[in-house]
């Protein structure tokens, strides 16, 4: 976020927290006000159907206009926001700016609009990866590396944890991708600039959201070995071999086989050795 901290703010992305001027809803007096929330920050700025929306809350109930399930929901979401928009009142942002979510009315069902400084975190995640994709396909690598940096320090976690729906799932699993896309971006430059304690840091990283992605595991064995760090190269091969093949029913790859034959062997602590040709295959050190 910038210095100057909006007056709501939205997060979603480790834990969901609502909060405006500082003070943030702990207690919701009905549950489904706040999923309702949830989903209408997934689809800002569009009108939903009663029927859409009915069936994000209530997936397993049938839709009938007569229900008044919705009415209740949309009824409670509308205190919470009144509530929250009076305390965003005077609350960050340039002087005399309004902020506040308002849930709208429309013929064919509600839409959620925001007016001034309202911050949620998958949006401004998202913005940052896209422009940091602008920015690597201009040949700005640098650039692009400083915004997946931004964009990793706003990833606290999963979208929605806890959230167990299918639109909340598909949107976790999307954001997971690109979070670990990211992480494989800011890797490789740590790797390129021999920057390994930044390295080790992402990789914990990458196998938090990823535990089975065993280049990974690749990385932090070559790294381990390069500095001669040789009982945690060794460590990490068979926390790598036993996850996979405990959780996965499958061996590791051979080219994880030589390369940890190559750290415990010593073959990896050569000075100025390219440990980003070893990972690739380009060095041949040892058999």
């Amino acid at each position: 976020m910038t210095t100057a901290e909006p007056a709501i703010v939205v997060r979603t992305l480790g834990g969901f927290a609502f909060s405006a001027g500082g003070h943030e809803i702990d207690r919701w007096r009905a549950g489904k006000a706040r999923v309702l929330l949830q989903f209408m920050l997934l689809n800002r700025g569009r009108v939903l159907s009663r029927e859409t929306l009915y069936e994000a809350l209530w997936p397993d109930a049938p839709w009938s206009r007569t229900s008044s399930s919705l009415k209740v929901a949309v009824h409670m979401l509308r205190a919470a926001l009144t509530s929250q928009n009076e305390r965003a009142v005077g609350a960050g942002g340039p002087a005399g700016e309004r902020a506040s979510l308002r849930l709208v009315t429309h013929q064919l069902g509600y839409a959620l609009e925001a007016e001034g400084g309202v911050w949620v975190d998958f949006e401004v995640f998202d913005d940052l990866i896209d422009r940091a994709r602008a920015a690597e396909a201009q040949g700005d690598g640098a650039q692009a590396v400083r915004l997946c940096a931004s964009a990793m320090e706003i990833y606290r976690g999963d979208f929605l944890p806890g959230v167990d729906l299918d639109w909340a799932e598909v949107h976790r699993m999307w954001l997971r991708s690109r979070s670990l896309l990211a992480l494989e971006r800011l890797i490789a430059a740590n790797l390129a600039s021999g920057d390994h304690l930044t390295v080790v840091d992402r990789c914990r990283e990458m196998l938090q959201i990823e535990p089975y992605r065993e280049e990974t595991y690749r990385i932090l064995i070559a790294v381990h070995g390069h500095l001669g760090h040789l009982s945690q190269a060794q460590r990490w091969y068979e926390i790598c071999s036993t996850r996979l093949r405990r959780e996965l029913n499958v061996d590791v790859d051979e080219s994880t086989n030589r390369l940890h034959r190559q750290a415990i062997r010593g073959e990896l602590c050569r000075v100025g050795l390219d440990i980003v040709a070893v990972l690739r295959g380009r060095i041949p050190v040892g058999i």
